[in-house]
């Protein structure tokens, strides 16, 4: 069988590079080994409301919104005593993080997938062999599939990266976590709740996250002889519970123990074969940056393939997936190493330092700020991208959200992204408008383009190709506006990719951000 792309594994990551391709046009056959969809506990537990714009591009983001629980504070604990309550804007989409099992969002997403059909998934299907030329690459898989891409996304344990034999680099922690998901009414707020050497775990760290159906994640850090097995069957795991809990009554959904990694691949494309997710990078659940991450990666990939299968982009606009999702890996790791170097000191003098500034932050709020419980996921800002400008401190960041109406419908600047690329027109009356279209239309385009103009309220008669987004307030004025009509470009993963006041300046700003450069030719249009 012969597809345009094919997908080795059905989690969220692969599940997710399926729809964002189908909603581009592009078929592709997800290959998963597993006969069935397999719960595995609440695993990844928290979606980052920026993230939810990935899939809300295909339908999926409202429900797991409206069933999971969404959170604005992040409460640390030192001893028992609260040192700090950190707290998140609530904005105007879905976050700031919503808690939800991933095994639930793995089953919206396969329901969206099974109903697509430009997906073709396949259960049951274990990848054995692997091979690429030039044109394609083969996979047996129960059969043999011949594919223009691949993309592994077939989790930690990658048997796509032992077959292509990319080198994993990094390492695997030796401490042992444990991960309990129990179902129970607990008083406490539905918060982010992390504790360092508590009562209930002295010396550790322990970490409580509220899921939907009164549901709580309970994650341990354990001590080295911990045997949880052998607790279950003599009544120790009860009493372990019981010391976090109390007294209430309480049912087990999920009892897991893990050892957790910092890891990333070398290249994040090799040949026609791209890594993402766990299979790229394999990172701690402090800040909940590994599924997050992963689906970024997807909708980064996702853009990009069906620009270069249609010709309209060179095949070296693929590059730019490994320059910047291993930017963003290398980023997540760099923050997650911090985290752990302060949960699990390295050697004596740390565990020392440690210990006093633990012990400090329960009597002086300046030692509060350095005790690091993670620091919460955000999309990555790809300033150094070869693809994105430079010049202007949003640019390479994920476009700033804010209420419009469109044809007298309220509605949100981001619900506007996502299909194509988008000339972002921000201006205060009719005339800046016409004027700066005409100019950005003066040099022909490399690849379609969608403008949006954003003006205040009272400017009307524009041209019915442009969306007109009437601004409720001057929030986008002011993210976007600087005082001068200006335009940008975002991509269809919602980044910015270009700003200027020249409209003559955008046609080259397109070619570049789809990395048409030199002698790349584009359908229709010379070089």
């Amino acid at each position: 069988m012969t597809a345009p792309v094919g997908i080795v594994g059905a989690g969220p990551v692969g599940l997710v590079a399926a729809l964002r391709l189908a909603s581009l046009g592009v078929h592709s056959v997800v290959l998963e080994a597993d006969p069935h969809l397999v719960k595995q506990g609440s695993k990844a537990c928290l979606i980052q409301g920026d993230v939810l714009e990935v899939l809300d591009k295909f339908g999926c983001a409202q429900q797991i919104a409206d069933e999971g629980v969404t959170w604005t504070v992040a409460r640390t604990y030192v001893r028992n005593q609260e040192i700090r309550a950190a707290r998140f804007p609530r904005g105007l989409g879905f976050g700031p993080f919503v808690n939800i099992s991933q095994y639930r969002i793995e089953q919206i997403l396969v329901e969206a997938a099974e109903a697509e059909p430009a997906i073709d998934l396949r259960w049951g299907h274990r990848v054995t062999a692997v091979s690429q030329d030039d044109d394609l690459v083969r996979v047996q898989a129960g059969g043999e599939f011949a594919f223009q891409y691949l993309i592994a996304c077939d989790g930690v344990r990658s048997g796509l990266r032992e077959l292509l034999g990319v080198d994993w680099t990094g390492y695997s922690h030796q401490d042992r976590f444990l991960i309990t998901d129990i179902r129970a009414k607990l008083p406490l707020a539905k918060e982010r709740h992390f504790h360092y050497d508590p009562s209930f775990n002295p010396g550790r760290q322990l970490v409580m996250h509220p899921q939907p159906n009164d549901i709580w994640r309970i994650d341990w850090q354990l001590p080295p002889d911990a045997d949880i097995e052998a607790e279950r069957l003599d009544g120790r795991f009860d009493e372990r519970v019981r010391r976090v809990i109390g007294d209430i009554p309480y049912e087990v959904d999920w009892v897991s123990t893990y050892r957790f990694h910092q890891r990333v691949v070398d290249r994040f494309r090799v040949g026609r074969v791209f890594f993402a997710g766990d299979a790229a990078h394999a990172l701690p659940p402090y800040g909940s940056r590994g599924m997050n991450s992963g689906i970024q990666d997807a909708d980064n990939l996702a853009w990009k393939i069906p620009l270069v299968l249609d010709g309209v982009a060179p095949d070296s606009l693929l590059d730019t997936y490994h320059d910047e999702r291993y930017a963003a890996a290398r980023e997540n790791l760099r923050v997650t190493e911090a985290t752990i170097r302060f949960m699990v000191p390295p050697n004596r003098v740390r565990r020392l330092a440690r210990s006093v500034l633990l012990r400090l932050s329960t009597l002086l709020g300046i030692a509060r700020k350095h005790v690091n419980s993670g620091k919460m996921a955000e999309p990555y800002h790809y300033t150094d991208s070869p693809i994105v400008h430079k010049g202007h401190p949003l640019l390479g960041a994920f476009a700033p959200d804010g209420p419009v109406y469109v044809n007298g419908t309220p509605t949100r600047l981001r619900r506007l992204l996502g299909d194509e690329f988008i000339g972002l027109v921000v201006a205060f009356d009719r005339d800046e408008v016409e004027e700066l279209v005409s100019a950005m239309e003066a040099r022909p385009w490399a690849l379609p383009v969608h403008l949006v103009a954003v003006v205040p309220n009272g400017v009307s008669g524009l041209s019915p190709e442009i969306t007109v987004a009437v601004a409720e307030d001057d929030t986008l004025h002011r993210f976007y506006g600087a005082g001068l009509p200006s335009w940008w470009l975002v991509r269809p993963d919602g980044h910015l990719a270009a700003t200027s006041s020249d409209g003559t300046e955008f046609s080259s700003a397109v070619r570049a951000a789809a990395g048409i450069v030199g002698a790349d030719l584009v359908k229709g249009l010379a070089p």
